[in-house]
């Protein structure tokens, strides 16, 4: 259930809210789909509701999502990411080619941070944080179906402030009373799905 034992991390709340649309979407039609890294959980939660989902994955350094000219436009049924935006030199045109890739009528889902400590060096650079709104603004060109994030004061707080061993990014893990609540105007993670028109 996207937790860490009896722990919360900073995506539980985000994996389920995409878990629970993605399940519950009324489309049987998705076959195909492009991910631009190597995504488990996303991938996961996917093929629980369309098994027959094809997934090919366009990872850098081999595929720079800067320039998907090697699919031609309208391609997969389904285009997404998980926490690979904010690592984007250009993310604007990482999101007209998803865009471009992306069949009339297909899906995008996408999530990234709105707030959190610098990550990634040396082995990828690190750029970006996207609200909401300016995660939607990306995609210009789709219909937005889903345009959210999680965060909370006291979780923000206990990131920036301690580390507690899980991960380089300060704290990692919640007790539910900190996981549980969101505060629309303290989000650190952010995401969408969007329909393409």
């Amino acid at each position: 259930d996207f937790l860490d034992g009896e722990f919360w991390t900073p995506q539980t709340a985000m994996l389920r809210s995409l878990r629970d649309w993605v399940l519950g979407a009324d489309r049987d039609d998705l076959s195909s789909a492009l991910s631009i890294d190597r995504n488990p959980t996303i991938t996961e939660i996917l093929r629980r509701r369309w098994p027959q989902l094809q997934v090919t994955e366009a990872v850098f350094p081999e595929t720079d999502v800067h320039d998907l000219s090697g699919f031609p436009d309208d391609s997969f049924d389904l285009t997404y990411s998980h926490q690979v935006l904010e690592h984007l030199r250009k993310p604007w045109v990482a999101a007209a080619e998803l865009l471009r890739v992306t069949k009339p009528g297909g899906l995008g889902i996408h999530t990234t941070c709105a707030s959190n400590p610098r990550h990634g060096p040396p082995a990828f650079h690190d750029y970006y944080r996207f609200l909401p709104d300016g995660l939607g603004a990306l995609f210009d060109g789709a219909e937005i179906l889903v345009k959210a994030g999680w965060g909370n004061r006291q979780a923000l707080a206990y990131n920036f402030g301690f580390d507690d061993g899980h991960g380089d990014l300060g704290g990692r893990r919640f007790h539910r009373a900190i996981g549980e609540p969101n505060e629309e105007n303290f989000p650190w993670h952010t995401w969408i799905i969007f329909r393409k028109l």
